[in-house]
């Protein structure tokens, strides 16, 4: 599945069932953003997004890592560039306190933990 430019709650928008979205926190990585969101509802689980303000494009992807030692990986490697947002929600259920990493280029940058509301 590939990764998409639109935010978890337009994602969801159509989605049968009460989704709650908790606080999104984000951590500025220079040239833009990597930020993480709890979701709560079918399903639950947490939305990993990257806002590329400058810069090359890039290739990423996303791992979520969580305090119970749960981790999982988004689908694949994906390209981005100046101006656009990608995310990519982990449908995972609640695992308690978890962050995002974005690999790119052989760094890894984190998002601050969040929680599913």
């Amino acid at each position: 599945m590939p990764l998409t430019t639109v935010s978890a709650a337009e994602a969801h928008a159509g989605t049968i069932g009460a989704l709650g979205f908790g606080v999104t926190k984000c951590t500025d990585i220079g040239n833009g953003k990597v930020c993480a969101t709890g979701i709560s509802g079918s399903p639950a689980g947490y939305d990993a997004a990257y806002d590329k303000r400058e810069g090359a494009t890039v290739t990423a992807r996303f791992q979520l890592m969580c305090i119970n030692g749960f981790s999982k990986w988004d689908n694949g490697s994906f390209t981005i560039s100046k101006g656009q947002r990608k995310s990519f929600v982990f449908s995972v259920g609640n695992q308690g306190s978890c962050k995002v990493l974005l690999h790119s280029g052989g760094t890894a940058y984190s998002s601050p933990y969040v929680v599913i509301p």
